[in-house]
């Protein structure tokens, strides 16, 4: 065996093992519990606020009257605005002047040749070879 040839393999042999150490030292890191993932579901219960007292009974009719005084303001609030608007003067409309369009200049009969068929369709050169073209001129 010649001295390259064993080189070369123990260059693989080496290789092999280096991407089998690779792999295992990968998989070490994403098997390890990182993050919420590792804390139980308690953890975070310091966080919390602590939970407060359920409101009495004498609480509720502040509510009403609070909703009662705030109803009151939206209604003010809306009576102002609605006499602001009646107030305002209407601006005057903006009119459109009538205008009367360019009379359009039509061709007379003698101005149209006789061979035209009308069909908007020319003999379409630069456009290549069309089927449609029965003069058999190579233009």
């Amino acid at each position: 065996m010649s001295r390259s040839i064993a080189l070369w393999s123990f260059a693989a042999v080496v290789g092999v093992v280096l991407v089998a150490l690779v792999t295992y030292a990968a998989s070490g890191l994403s098997t390890q519990a990182i993050g919420l993932s590792s804390e139980p579901l308690t953890a975070g219960e310091d966080l919390s606020p602590a939970p407060k007292a359920t409101p009495s009974p004498s609480a509720t009719p502040d509510r009403r009257a609070a909703a009662r005084r705030a109803a009151e303001r939206r209604a003010r609030a809306e009576r102002r605005r609605r006499r602001a608007r009646a107030e305002r003067t209407p601006e005057p409309a903006v009119t459109a002047v009538p205008t009367v369009a360019p009379p359009v200049a039509t061709p007379s009969d003698d101005e149209i040749e006789s061979g035209d068929d009308s069909s908007g369709r020319g003999r379409g050169r630069g456009r290549g070879r069309g089927g449609d073209d029965s003069s058999g001129d190579d233009d």
